[in-house]
């Protein structure tokens, strides 16, 4: 027997399968539409009365599922290695029927990752205070928090954690390690094993967990009368901070403002229209199109702390999202000069359901309008003075945009001059 036949078979019977699977799944969610970072409940009961595993006859299903078992027998018969368990097939089949949209901000996030998601939208989270990244199979501490767990207990960045708990990383995502670290209760020991460049050996260290609060906002003042504020991340505490951070620069002495957005990748739209609404007293702030062309408004908010100082806002390719909106909303109501690079183009809001094993499925539900009605999605926002930083600032350590901004600032004209700094 050709032992290909049956493979691509089963590949594409899989295709199939998984796109009704979706339907399914999303049917006896409860729909609600949310904003783009919010989570949304779903009916539980009702789910648990649908038939889910794939691999067993369901009254009434299509006829594609029994082509999906007939390929999934010789799979089962022939394949020439492990197969996946039932929860991994479930979750393969989901991604594959996900890809086949073509939108990559429809998506399916496992329970380790929906948790951390979690915790980065609130702004908190147990754990000992440090940020990572998975390099050669490790974690690697990029960061440490002033004054976390992880500050007193002498973690510094370059340090590679190789155990948690005695838990082997290598093996495990870089979620999963992050979760190991993270995951014990508020107050409870966790036990790292690290290796540090310039000891001859690995050493142990334990750390009480704390609950870590992360903020999405610094600020401080530049010039006399310049405040700097960034944004790292639209998050539920950001709205606050940003108005601690503005009445501290105001009694500081700051009348202007340089808002950075860069290498913000968005977040909470309801913390973006109250971003907004800091500078932008009344009028729209951005308008969201659903799937059959109705537009939702939404209005600035009264009584912003900064709604009459000078602005002057930095944009990368890395600012999206929630930022857009923010960027979009200042930049159409002339409040203040966009610096910079074209921004990402990210200006779709997805619905987030929460399944029953705490995965989650991201679902894009609608397009985002600025209040000139320019499309963010694909387009992106366009500076109003382009700032394109050389690889020799760079390397100097330079920053061109933030000094174009504090230059524009500084002059007594706030009219908005469209020009290009290379």
């Amino acid at each position: 027997m050709d032992r290909k036949q049956p493979r691509e078979a089963a590949a594409t019977a899989l295709r199939v399968a998984a796109l009704s699977v979706l339907v399914l799944t999303v049917c006896v969610s409860a729909y609600v539409a949310g904003f783009a970072a919010e989570f949304v409940g779903y009916d539980r009961a009702k789910l648990e009365e649908i038939p889910v595993n794939l691999l067993h006859p369901a009254a009434q299903e299509p006829p594609e599922f029994e082509v999906f078992r007939e390929a999934w027998g010789y799979m089962e018969r022939d394949f020439y290695g492990e197969l996946p368990d039932t929860k991994g097939l479930a979750y393969g089949t989901i991604r594959g029927a996900l890809r086949a949209l073509d939108d990559p901000y429809t998506f399916f996030t496992e329970p380790s990752d929906h948790e951390i998601e979690q915790a980065q939208l609130e702004g908190r989270h147990g754990g000992i205070g440090a940020e990572y990244l998975m390099a050669d199979g490790y974690l690697r501490v990029v960061a440490v928090l002033d004054d976390s767990p992880a500050a007193r207990a002498d973690i510094r960045s370059g340090d590679v954690i190789i155990e948690v708990d005695g838990t082997e990383v290598l093996g495990l995502s870089q979620n999963e390690a992050i979760m190991l670290i993270r995951g014990g209760e508020v107050g409870s020991k966790a036990t790292l094993t690290i290796v540090r460049q310039g000891e001859l050996e690995p050493f142990t260290v334990s750390i009480v967990r704390e609950e870590i609060e992360v903020p999405t906002v610094v600020w401080e003042l530049k010039e006399d009368d310049i405040g700097y504020v960034r944004i790292s991340f639209f998050g539920g505490r950001t709205s606050g901070e940003l108005g601690r951070a503005l009445r501290e620069l105001k009694a500081a002495g700051a009348r202007k403002i340089v808002l950075d957005l860069r290498d913000n990748p968005g977040g909470m739209v309801t913390a973006a229209v109250d971003v907004a609404g800091q500078f932008i007293d009344t009028g729209v702030i951005f308008y969201e199109r659903d799937k059959d062309g109705n537009d939702k408004v939404f209005n600035a908010r009264r009584g912003g702390e900064a709604i009459h100082m000078r602005l002057a806002v930095l944009v990368n390719g890395g600012t999206a999202s929630a930022a857009e909106i923010v960027g979009g909303a200042l930049q159409d109501h002339q409040r203040g000069v966009l610096i910079g690079g074209r921004t990402f183009g990210k200006g779709s809001l997805q619905s987030i359901h929460e399944l029953s094993d705490n995965s989650s499925l991201h679902v894009t539900i609608a397009r985002w309008l600025t209040p000139d009605r320019h499309e963010i999605q694909d387009a992106g926002l366009i500076p109003d003075m382009e700032v394109v930083p050389s690889s020799e600032e760079l390397d100097r350590g330079e920053d061109p945009q933030l000094a174009a901004a504090i230059d524009y600032l500084s002059q007594t004209s706030a009219s908005v001059t469209a020009r290009s700094i290379m």
